[in-house]
Parts: structure tokens; C-alpha cells; sequence
């Protein structure tokens, strides 16, 4: 049921019943559409917004957006959440870590070797193999020995990766200014002067990739800044409808970065938090989003390599069921088996020190 009137975010901002899972869905999906030009035509390649915006914004560059956005608006609640360091750092590494780290093992021992032009001996005895599994470990290596090597986009394994570093660094200055601030309102706004100014750097003439990734850690902050002012941020149907369509005349415009620090903060949370539970109910038992993004990039590199001669948006297709299969196979092989894990953790300690009370 959609939400008609106007309400405070605070108000729904810890409740279940939002779009969230959705919208990551849907944005994990929309990377590996941005990425099959490149991937399948080469990497000068684009979609038509890339293009349309001198390649400052693509629509993986919009899925990233939305990732952080929402990210550090969760981060944020989590900080509050587990304000101790321990418990912070060991929920963050149990969320970010552990399905990272399989995929790379596999891709390191499974489909490195299958795709490598190099004898199964050569691949195993070169130290490039091993090199890549500092990947696990939020250390960029992006190639494997004679694998994917005349691609028509190069041989990069996995290009999403490179977010992950940057989101947890974001991760680490988040609890930093929630220790210093306690996310006061006043206190968070001085703190945070020198991200104001590094806005103000955003319009000077970055390469694409700086633009990215500034633009991620400008949005991530604003996701903690809309935390820390939600009892003052309202989510209505004609402001979220009003920014959705502004967004899409700004980037028309060519003020693409303009409207991404803008409008695009608003008419998100409109559509996660102000359209009612549509689809609050999606990912409640299976949240894919992450695994489909860790999984899609080797895989679409992977099809191009055997059916070259597919449309980008058949190569699309294709990668996103597969990616989406992975991620099921994260889910059982990896995800359910540590929180089932970790649950039974939690009450044998909980259980221990009870006893030792009584």
C-alpha cells in the first residue's frame, strides 16, 4: 500500500517495511547492463547516458550511487547500533568479508584455470595466481595469468571490485565522526567541513574514474548526513515524484553531477521509504543484491570469451541469471551457513553466562 501524505523519515526509518532489498536488486542488475557495452563492444564503448553525459555517468555509476547512498545511511543506524568498535568492525567484516572472499577463491582456483590460456601447470605455478587472492583482503589485483587476455575490453577479472575498498573506508570514517560526534547535529556538520570542500573540488574537471569514486564517498556521506538530520527530513509523494522527474531534466541538461547530489538523494528515499511496502517483502529471505554484484563481471567476461559475436544486451541477460544463480549459491554455501553459525555462537556465550551467574 502506498504512502499518500507526507511523513518525517524518522518515523519509518528503522521500520521493515521499505523497498530497500528491491532497489539494491534492481541497481545490481543495472551494473551489469552498464558494463556489457564495454564488456562486449570494448572498452570505449557506452550506453546511451554515458554518452549523453560526456561519460561522467553511466548507469552503473547510478547503481553505485544508490549502493552508497543507502549505504551510509545504514552504517549510520549501525554505528548507533553497535557503538562499540568490536562489535561495529565484526558485524561490517561478517557482511562484507565472507562471500567477497569465496568468490575470489573461486575465481582464483575454478574458473581461472577453465578461461586461462595458459597450461593448468603454467596457471598454478605463476605467482599472478596467488597475487589475485589479496583480493580477499581489499587489496586490488585485477588480472590472472593468461585469463581473459584478448577480451575486447582487456583482462581485467573482475572490475566492480574496486568499490569495495572505498566502501570500507567510508565504513571506518563513518564510526570515526559518530565516536567524535555522537552524530549531534551541530557537532557532524562542523566535522563536516572538509567534505564540503571536497564537493566543492567534485565540479573540477576529474577523470571518469575519480568521478566515481568521489562522487560514491559524496553520496555515502550524505546517506549518514540524512541519518543524523532524520527527524527533520521529509519523504512526500509530490517532492519524491518532483525529484525523479528533475533528475532525469538535469541529466538531459548535461548538469548530471548537479542532480546527483541533489535530486537523486531525494527521489531515492522516496522510492524506498515513501511507496509503502510494494516490495518490502522482497529479499526478506534471500538478500542478493551483493552476491549478483561480486558474481557478474567475471561471468560476462567469461560469455564474451566463448560467444563473442552476442548483443551486449543478450551478454546482459545471460550474466545476470547466472550472477543471480551465484548468489544463490553464496547464500547456502556461505551466508546461511555463518549466520546459523554465529546465532548458535550468541546463545552457547549467552547461555555460559547465565550459568555463571546463578
Amino acid at each position: 500500500m502506498a504512502r499518500s501524505a507526507q511523513i518525517k523519515l524518522n518515523d519509518v526509518a528503522t521500520s521493515r517495511v521499505n523497498n530497500l532489498n528491491f532497489i539494491r536488486f534492481i541497481a545490481a542488475l543495472m551494473v551489469i547492463v552498464s558494463h556489457c557495452y564495454s564488456v562486449v563492444l570494448g572498452g570505449d564503448a557506452g550506453s546511451y547516458l554515458l554518452q549523453l553525459t560526456g561519460d561522467r555517468l553511466s548507469p552503473g555509476g547510478v547503481s553505485v550511487g544508490i549502493f552508497f547512498l543507502f549505504g551510509g545511511f545504514l552504517i549510520a543506524r549501525s554505528c548507533e547500533h553497535y557503538p562499540e568498535p568490536k562489535k561495529f568492525f565484526s558485524a561490517r567484516v561478517g557482511r562484507l568479508f565472507p562471500e567477497l572472499i569465496f568468490v575470489v577463491i573461486l575465481t582464483t582456483f575454478v574458473l581461472g584455470p577453465i578461461f586461462s590460456t595458459l597450461s593448468p601447470v603454467e596457471y598454478f605455478t605463476n605467482p599472478q595466481t596467488y597475487k589475485y587472492l589479496l583480493n580477499g583482503a581489499l587489496i586490488m589485483v585485477h588480472q590472472l595469468p593468461g585469463v581473459f587476455t584478448n577480451n575486447p575490453s582487456g583482462d581485467v577479472v573482475n572490475a566492480a571490485l574496486w568499490t569495495l575498498p572505498v566502501e570500507f573506508i567510508c565504513y571506518i570514517l563513518c564510526f570515526i565522526s559518530y565516536k567524535l560526534t555522537k552524530f549531534d547535529k551541530k557537532k557532524f556538520l562542523l566535522l563536516s567541513v572538509p567534505v564540503f570542500i571536497l564537493a566543492a573540488v567534485y565540479y573540477v574537471k576529474f577523470s571518469p574514474f575519480q568521478l566515481s569514486v568521489v562522487r560514491a564517498v559524496l553520496l555515502f556521506y550524505l546517506g549518514v548526513l540524512i541519518w543524523v538530520l532524520r527527524d527533520r527530513v521529509i519523504i512526500s509523494p509530490i517532492l519524491g515524484l518532483a525529484s525523479i522527474a528533475l533528475w532525469f531534466v538535469m541529466v538531459f541538461r548535461g548538469i548530471d553531477n548537479l542532480a546527483m547530489l541533489t535530486v537523486f538523494p531525494v527521489a531515492c528515499f522516496y522510492l524506498a521509504y515513501g511507496m509503502g511496502n510494494h516490495f518490502s517483502k522482497f529479499g526478506t529471505k534471500f538478500e542478493l543484491s551483493y552476491g549478483i554484484y561480486l558474481w557478474a563481471f567475471p561471468i560476462q567476461q567469461a560469455l564474451v570469451l566463448y560467444f563473442p559475436s552476442w548483443h551486449p544486451y543478450t551478454n546482459a541477460l545471460v550474466a545476470a541469471l547466472l550472477a543471480t544463480f551465484g548468489a544463490f549459491v553464496n547464500h547456502y554455501v556461505v551466508t546461511e551457513p555463518l549466520r546459523k553459525y554465529l546465532k548458535e555462537r550468541r546463545q552457547k556465550a549467552h547461555k555460559e553466562q547465565k550459568s555463571s551467574k546463578e
